[in-house]
């Protein structure tokens, strides 16, 4: 309670005043939708939490009241459950026959539901209500997405997405552009530049080690991947061979020659000799507590990391570098996949069930990428609520400051739940967002409306809203993944094997354990130990595709 002064306002009651005295210069509004009357409820799973203020949970909310509000659609609990217990709680369902009426599925969960005739066929509903712009957007229906989970015979039994925008671990180079300054060089471009760059850093007792690294060398994060695509391959990726075929990008003889550059590069200390002990998350401690100058990471952590970075580093200066081209001037990263996921409704469902869900998709796609008309500021993250007192909230001055949610909290109040994200997007999902908001960063910001020039005057949204463009642009430089089968079984009893072994060959011949050549005796014994037979249904996924 506020301290009182008889006859005065409190604190907290001349606060409020203020508050209410303060106007916002936009107008937020939402996509026209003749809304449904009496409401449709459908039961879907939702995870176990989320950063709730006092007072609200998963049913009564901003995101959840503006669906319940302005379209007349309930998503009412089936059971709660993240990760593994999710996994398991799907798979009680399956053996049930109690599965929710709407919920994702990928891979060969998704591929079981439909062959067993769990999930209900939506094409001739989706046809006839899903908008242009959805279709569109979600690359419907020879997208890459759709081939891979839920296109079967021209028969669609589900919604396609996939988590989280498109190129979302793409590993782009970041470098200590104040160490760089320190000893006079200009940014590397080439492989040889960087180990060259790498060497001074270190004789210059800049940081212990070059290049941050984990016991996966090729991984959605401090990762090494770039030194594989200077030579034109990738390993962990299906990729086209001379002939036409799909193989195994660790079979690629080019990536001897990679291993080689990390072999001198280990053996010199430009690489931590633990780092075969070290998970993902552990290596960026390497560059968040300048003990390297170099990294490969996703443009995600320009907001979360690279905070922690300057908080920890306030006068240091990271800087995106360009993917290092090798002797043959080939650059090269792991793609993010384009593997789809499919939102699918259980073969029970009332119909009408699933027309108001596309129909909300339609209305959240429609918000998406006409943002700026309807002045949805939330959407540029996460198809995030922009709710004053949550994301975003008014000073004593009347300026925009940051919320108790910000910067996108709001969305997870749904996260997974009807078509709100990730259900929703696609593939330039987030590009097309940053994309506007890159102009912003350069128009006159008399031009721009308070909420505008609120999101752009935060260092961390600019930082993402910079190396997302970087990672769109370059786009072109990803190896992605050429099978976008489902696994068979065979497959699914020999994969974990053959990774494992190639994870042990690569890091011992790296290390010195093994002689390089060994990376020879590696591709015999993974073609002997079923490889072939895995090559085998690979490529007969692409025949039956062509």
């Amino acid at each position: 309670m506020g301290f009182a002064i008889p006859g005065k306002l409190t604190f907290a009651e001349a606060n409020a005043a203020i508050q209410a005295a303060c106007e916002m210069d936009w107008t937020p509004t939402y996509p026209p939708f003749d809304k449904y009357d009496p409401p449709i409820e459908i039961a879907t799973p939702y995870i176990v939490d989320a950063p709730f203020p006092e007072g609200d949970d998963f049913l009564n909310n901003p995101m959840h009241n503006r669906v319940k509000d302005q379209l007349g659609i309930i998503y009412t609990i089936a059971w709660q459950a993240v990760g593994q217990e999710r996994t398991t709680r799907l798979s009680t369902d399956i053996a049930a026959g109690t599965l929710p009426e709407m919920f994702a599925a990928s891979d060969t969960t998704l591929s079981q539901l439909i062959e067993f005739g769990a999930v209900a066929d939506i094409t001739d509903i989706w046809e006839a209500t899903a908008s242009d712009l959805v279709k569109e957007k979600k690359r419907y229906p020879n997208g890459d997405n759709w081939i891979s989970s839920v296109n079967v015979d021209g028969r669609i039994y589900g919604v396609a997405f996939t988590y989280g925008p498109a190129w979302n671990v793409d590993n782009i180079g970041h470098i200590r552009q104040d160490f760089l300054d320190q000893v006079g060089l200009p940014m590397p471009t080439t492989l040889e530049e960087l180990e060259n760059t790498m060497r001074e850093f270190v004789g210059q007792g800049l940081c212990e080690f070059g290049v941050s690294a984990c016991r996966n060398l090729v991984t959605w994060y401090n990762s090494l991947d770039p030194v594989f695509g200077a030579f034109g391959s990738m390993p962990k990726r299906w990729i086209t061979a001379e002939d036409g075929s799909i193989t195994w990008g660790g079979l690629s003889p080019s990536n001897k020659e990679a291993l080689e550059v990390l072999r001198r590069w280990y053996a010199d200390g430009l690489i931590d000799p633990d780092f075969f002990t070290y998970g993902e998350g552990d290596a960026a401690a390497l560059w968040q507590g300048s003990r390297v100058g170099v990294w490969f990471a996703p443009w995600w952590i320009a907001g979360g990391g690279l905070r922690n970075f300057y908080e920890l580093t306030p006068d240091a200066q990271a800087a995106i570098m360009p993917t290092p081209a090798g002797p043959s001037g080939l650059r090269g990263r792991a793609g993010s996949s384009t593997r789809g996921a499919g939102v699918v409704f259980n073969a029970g469902i009332d119909p009408v069930k699933i027309e108001a869900a596309i129909k909300q998709l339609n209305w959240q796609m429609d918000m998406h990428v006409n943002w700026t008309d309807y002045q949805q500021y939330g959407e540029f993250r996460n198809s995030n609520g922009f709710t004053k007192g949550y994301t975003w909230d008014f000073d004593e001055n009347c300026n925009i400051v940051p919320g108790p949610n910000f910067p996108d909290q709001e969305y997870q109040f749904v996260n997974e739940v009807g078509f709100s994200f990730p259900y929703m997007c696609y593939p330039e999902y987030q590009a097309d967002i940053f994309g506007e908001m890159g102009q912003w960063l350069e128009a006159d910001p008399a031009t721009l409306n308070s909420a505008q020039r609120f999101l752009i005057s935060q260092d961390a949204v600019v930082r993402e809203i910079q190396y997302y463009n970087h990672v769109f642009e370059t786009r072109e430089e990803g190896f992605v993944d050429q099978f976008l089968g489902a696994n068979t079984e065979r497959m699914t009893q020999i994969l974990p094997n053959l990774a494992t072994m190639e994870d042990s060959y690569y890091t011992e011949i790296m290390i010195g354990e093994r002689p390089l050549d060994d990376f020879d005796v590696y591709v015999e014994e993974w073609l002997a130990q079923g490889g072939a037979e895995v090559l085998e249904d690979v490529n007969a996924w692409r025949e039956s595709m062509s």
